[in-house]
């Protein structure tokens, strides 16, 4: 029983480029900017915008962008960024020549992410560990098709259509990235409606209303199917949520122990025993000292609002 609620994002200030920023006259309405349509041998633009350690997958990418260049002409790198692991992409830039095609931007500003992101096509996210990735949904708001590592919670943060997902290893990363490469080519991604959709899935309202709805579900004033949005008791094997008369959700032994079993080979039947050691251990204490010889704190009094006129 897992709710997962996000950060959210403000939107307007991840917006991709409009018309008039790109040159291309007056933009109609508030819609979204045309689409890019990319040719053959029209450049692409990697972003890159990370703390340079190596839990950011830095050597990761260090080792991926010659690869990636050589395999794409033209492509180019923005990094934007800082830490003890720049030094190992600066000698890289040094060792492969790369000069012209991988820039280096240092550390940025929040505020400035935007506008490093709108100059690129693709977000590269090469990270070995990560919770969330608020800027993996910063770029794709900015309309960039994002390449990220399979880790952490990043696979449930955007949909399959505008990401390309990579083990992290050199060899899958370079080929992930090649993979959306191909796929702006050839036109594939509306990469222009990215803006609205994440604007919709992560608004601070919606996190707000998600948040307003697990709250509910926990104190038992929306139904188990309603809070679960299908019949949760035919869903989970083994055991049903059941309610007490005060409304509040509770759980017999008997369901707690197939929960604890189901956790693992040896973990599951772990867990069971000191889940039933627990428990013994609890019988004992209140033989020895009954629950109606303690003291129960009484409910602190609530003041009658009133209505001032």
């Amino acid at each position: 029983m897992v709710s997962v609620i996000p950060n959210a994002v403000v939107p307007e200030d991840f917006k991709p480029v409009s018309a008039e920023e790109s040159g291309l006259g007056r933009s109609s309405g508030n819609g979204p900017p045309p689409a890019r349509h990319l040719g053959p041998h029209d450049p692409i633009t990697i972003v890159v915008i990370s703390r340079l350690f190596y839990n950011k997958g830095t050597d990761l990418l260090t080792a991926a962008i010659p690869r990636i260049l050589q395999n794409h002409p033209n492509t180019r790198f923005i990094i934007a960024g800082d830490g003890p692991k720049s030094i190992d992409l600066e000698q890289m830039i040094e060792q492969n020549v790369l000069q012209d095609r991988v820039e280096m931007l240092g550390s940025i500003r929040h505020e400035e992410v935007r506008n490093v992101m709108v100059r690129g096509h693709i977000y590269l996210h090469p990270s070995l560990t990560e919770a969330f990735g608020t800027v993996i949904v910063e770029a794709a708001s900015c309309g960039l098709y994002v390449v990220c590592t399979r880790v952490g919670g990043i696979p449930e943060v955007l949909p399959s259509h505008m990401t390309v997902f990579a083990k992290p290893e050199e060899d899958d990363l370079v080929a992930a990235t090649g993979r959306a490469i191909a796929d702006l080519r050839a036109n594939k991604v509306r990469t222009d409606l990215f803006h609205e959709q994440v604007k919709n899935m992560y608004s601070w309202t919606d996190v707000a209303r998600r948040t307003e709805r697990v709250y509910n579900g926990i104190c038992g004033d929306i139904s188990e199917a309603e809070f679960y949005g299908h019949d949760a008791a035919a869903n989970v094997a083994g055991w049903t949520a059941t309610r007490g008369r005060s409304g509040v959700r509770s759980f017999a032994l008997i369901d707690r122990l197939k929960r604890y079993y189901g956790c693992g080979i040896w973990a599951g039947k772990l867990f069971c025993i000191v889940v039933i050691v627990d428990y013994l251990l609890l019988l004992f204490l209140q033989l020895w000292y009954p629950a109606d010889q303690i003291d129960i704190c009484r409910d602190w009094p609530k003041k009658n609002k009133r209505k001032i006129t």
